[in-house]
């Protein structure tokens, strides 16, 4: 009894240490973004870039609206899907305005293709925008928002390319301004009160 308890405490100190450490990363992360768009009320870079059904989408059509926007790509293992269920979940929560609308930007657009993301965002929400380009469309995107990309080590993860990338919930409101951020390990409740308090 005595040596199968220890294991199990050690396992639950570590869990904890872990989870700690990965707030700590978070709360980094949405740190430096905002200290790089700096205290002041900043319109969200416009851009246009190419949808899931391979048209056109400029930011600024979102004018009017309450928006999410998050960066990542479809293989990813683990943080964009998860990052994609809470949100999906969340702008069904009370209070949340009916139209908030959310991007989910590839940091991979040799892979993600428009009928790659369209069948993508359908898993989670078949009103999300899925948004892809060329590099260089997309690079401009990813330095305006500060968002970082680069390969991950190939050892990381067995049969897969990974990309390292920026897991910030950007809030943009219906004036265009971003009204503040988010991480992707927030919590479903934390992103529902996001979306009623940055409109």
């Amino acid at each position: 009894m005595r040596s199968s308890a220890k294991p199990s405490k050690r396992l639950y100190t570590m869990t904890a240490l872990l989870i700690a450490l990965l707030l700590v990363a978070s709360a980094a992360c949405i740190a430096a973004v905002r200290q790089l768009f700096g205290s002041k009320a900043v319109v969200a870079p416009d851009f246009t870039l190419i949808d899931q059904n391979a048209q056109p989408f400029t930011l600024s059509t979102l004018r009017g609206h309450p928006a999410a926007l998050f960066f990542g790509y479809t293989h990813c293992p683990d943080e964009c899907p998860a990052t994609l269920r809470r949100l999906s979940t969340a702008v069904h929560a009370q209070g949340v305005p009916r139209d908030v609308r959310i991007a989910f930007i590839t940091v991979d657009p040799e892979r993600d293709t428009p009928p790659v993301l369209k069948r993508y965002v359908r898993i989670f929400n078949p009103d999300f925008i899925g948004l892809t380009g060329s590099f260089t469309a997309l690079t401009r995107v990813y330095a305006d928002y500060h968002v970082p990309r680069q390969t991950a080590p190939a050892d990381r993860y067995q049969n897969a390319s990974p990309l390292e990338h920026g897991t910030t919930i950007y809030y943009v409101g219906r004036d265009g301004v971003i009204k503040g951020y988010g991480h992707w390990d927030d919590a479903m409740p934390k992103i529902a009160a996001n979306f009623r308090v940055y409109q």
